[in-house]
């Protein structure tokens, strides 16, 4: 089948991009375009040519497997020089040639458009340069044509943060010349209006600058890591371009390109990239068949119960809630609210579309009300006999094919389903907080489970726009069996002497968003105590929950919510204060274990935190709890904020070397315990 469908009515060609499932750009697919734009050129009976997908989706832009093959700067050179001649050959259209889009516009697909000498989009369009995100420099032209079409500030803002722009803020900038309809023959109406009013097309690469300053994007680069330099060559790309030449600009991005592909920190992106692709393949659940899963019912409506029904409803799909407590059903309807209403604000949200959304939730305390639903996920207190009644409760009230979801973010499922009439129709969703806005969804499928419950589960994560990871049931699961001793070990640095804020900042400075203590107190210390009594129970080798912090939690030390924790907060604030308790309850552990404080360097603290992870990371797949190896660095990324330049928990191992690494592990299993021993297959450093 052609990759691109010729047309040609009233004198006007339509190219439309006909490479299911999304029109990836691939080199076959550039080398049949620039056929056709040649084909439509030598034919009189056009005028006009148009360039279009469908009217719902343009294309998905370049097809980036093609970065898993280049393997040297000459490869990279390649590829950005064959994008950047074939829309070179769509400027360079004798024929006026208009590109009418619709979807998300990003990278290749809208540097195709800007090739274009005009461009019309749908009202729901978006145009987005992705590309610093993956590490990269646009390749094929988009550092030159943007700036050129917008103005060089506004360019650069686009360019380095990867922030979308909606239509009508394309059509303000200049980067669209009409925001119509999608309808039929829409393609071919605007081609007509372009040929009439192009009769000498203008190329991009010919228009003048507007707005030349480099000072915000310089602010923008230099907050940049150092080992990401896409930020830094995506700028001395556009000022190649304004200083020198489009040629000049063309040839910077493609030795740009190069550059940021020889970067490790590029090629972990990349691999994060494919592993979070990869993640929602179960080649097992092929051909199984799904259940119906609305209407959805959310049991419990504290912060987790309202971030879910949330994220059901911004997925448009209609939800009743349920709580007993009719004082947490009215606050966790008024949360929901609030938090749509300021997407609202944002811009985020149209007002029209948070009138339905909130029209599609309703709220109860019967449970008779929910006996229609098809999938009900309870979000309640995390204790094992107050979730087994709720879910006797679910099954009592709703029908015997229905799917019955736990959020729960350590417990067994094997624990949770004793009892239970139907234990092959519960699974595990555990959400992340906020469960609204955290793109990872952990699906748990333990023994009992059915296969046609696990692949209804998979579909409910897609049509939420989750990025699920399919794992195997056992306690904390996978992103929390990891992190928390990791939250753990930071406990137990404080306890040996180091200073809250070197902790933090050794793991801020390592890439993570917030240190391990931060992000607690946000969380709450109660909380972390609460999970770790059932992860110690479950994994011996944790060893004991650090006196600290059981310590903290018992004088009312939890955090923000409770105005101290590590830390000290005034009312209402998240600015840390340093919290001279904390400094008397260390004394006092250190007196009753008899040890003395001592210097810790940030090294030393670097180490035991990110190696307690991987150690436990490696138990996990040598358990086979996660499907594959990607799985657990992706997981790590999205769950926990792990950074994704280094790869991933597994891929940051892999790149020090697992030989090395072990005999890291085994020096600190000497030192601190068992915590740290490296797993039995790791004995051949493989």
């Amino acid at each position: 089948m052609s990759g691109i469908a010729y047309s040609v009515a009233d004198g006007v060609c339509v190219l439309r991009l006909n490479a299911p499932p999304v029109n990836t750009l691939t080199l076959p697919l550039l080398d049949e375009l620039r056929a056709a734009i040649r084909q439509a050129n030598a034919d009189a009976n056009v005028r006009g040519i148009v360039i279009t997908g469908t009217q719902e989706h343009f294309s998905a832009g370049a097809d980036v497997t093609m970065f898993r093959d280049i393997q040297s700067d000459a490869a990279a050179i390649r590829i950005s020089r064959v994008f950047q001649e074939a829309f070179q050959e769509i400027e360079d259209s004798a024929k006026p040639v208009t590109a009418v889009v619709a979807g998300r516009m990003m990278g290749g697909a809208l540097e195709l458009a800007m090739a274009c000498h005009s461009r019309v989009c749908t009202a729901g369009t978006q145009f987005i340069t992705p590309e610093v995100n993956l590490g990269i420099n646009p390749g094929a032209g988009g550092t030159q044509r943007l700036p050129r079409l917008i103005g060089v500030e506004a360019a650069l803002k686009m360019l380095l943060t990867g922030q979308p722009v909606n239509a009508d803020e394309a059509l303000r900038l200049g980067l669209v010349d009409a925001v119509g309809k999608a309808g039929e023959r829409f393609e071919q109406t605007v081609g007509v209006q372009a040929s009439a009013c192009s009769v000498t097309p203008q190329k991009t690469r010919e228009r003048s600058f507007a707005n030349v300053s480099f000072g915000e994007a310089e602010k923008l680069a230099a907050r940049a890591r150092p080992e990401l330099i896409a930020a830094s060559v995506i700028l001395e790309c556009v000022r190649t371009g304004v200083e020198q030449s489009f040629g000049a600009g063309l040839r910077a991005e493609q030795e740009g390109f190069a550059r940021c592909m020889a970067t490790l920190a590029t090629r972990n992106k990349i691999h994060v990239f494919f592993a979070t692709r990869e993640t929602a393949k179960a080649p097992d659940l092929a051909g199984v068949p799904s259940l119906p899963i609305t209407p959805v019912a959310v049991i419990g409506m504290g912060s987790m119960g309202a971030g879910i029904a949330q994220a059901v409803l911004q997925a448009s799909l209609p939800v009743v809630a349920l709580d007993e407590n009719a004082a947490a059903l009215e606050k966790g309807q008024r949360r929901i609210r609030e938090s749509l209403e300021k997407r609202v604000a944002q811009g985020k949200l149209s007002a029209e579309r948070l009138a339905g959304m909130l029209a599609s939730l309703s709220t109860t305390s019967d449970w008779a009300k929910i006996a229609g639903a098809r999938l009900v996920i309870e979000a309640v207190f995390e204790d094992v006999a107050v979730k087994r009644a709720v879910l006797a409760n679910i099954e009592r009230a709703v029908s015997d094919d229905a799917i019955i979801a736990s959020n729960t973010s350590t417990i067994s499922f094997d624990a949770l389903a004793e009892g239970m009439r139907r234990p092959h129709r519960l699974i595990g969703l555990h959400f992340f907080n906020p469960a609204h806005a955290m793109p990872l969804l952990e699906i748990i499928r333990h023994r009992a489970a059915a296969p046609e419950t696990v692949a209804t589960a998979l579909r409910f994560a897609k049509a939420i726009r989750k990025t699920l990871v399919l794992i195997r049931n056992r306690e904390g699961f996978l992103v929390n069996r990891i992190f928390l001793p990791y939250v753990k070990e930071a406990f137990w640095l404080l306890e040996e002497g180091a200073e809250a804020e070197a902790v933090d900042r050794a793991m801020v400075e390592f890439g993570f968003p917030m240190g391990p203590l931060t992000l607690m107190d946000m969380a709450g210390n109660d909380i972390f105590v609460h999970a770790d009594v059932v992860l110690t129970k479950a994994f011996s080798h944790h060893g004991a929950t650090p006196a600290l912090v059981t310590t903290m939690v018992a004088r009312g030390l939890l955090g923000q919510k409770s105005g101290a924790g590590v830390y000290l907060y005034e009312k209402g604030g998240h600015t840390r204060h340093p919290n001279p308790a904390i400094q008397k309850i260390i004394a006092e552990v250190q007196q009753h274990a008899g040890k003395s404080p001592r210097v810790i360097s940030a090294d030393e603290i670097t180490q035991r935190l990110v190696l307690r992870m991987v150690a436990e990371a490696l138990r996990v797949v040598e358990e086979g709890i996660a499907q594959r190896e990607s799985d657990v660095d992706a997981a790590m990324v999205l769950g926990t904020g792990f950074p994704d330049w280094r790869g991933g928990v597994l891929k940051y191992a892999r790149d020090l070397g697992l030989a090395g690494v072990r005999r890291q592990l085994e020096n600190l299993a000497s030192r601190f315990g068992e915590r740290f021993t490296p797993p039995s297959g790791m004995s051949d450093g493989r």
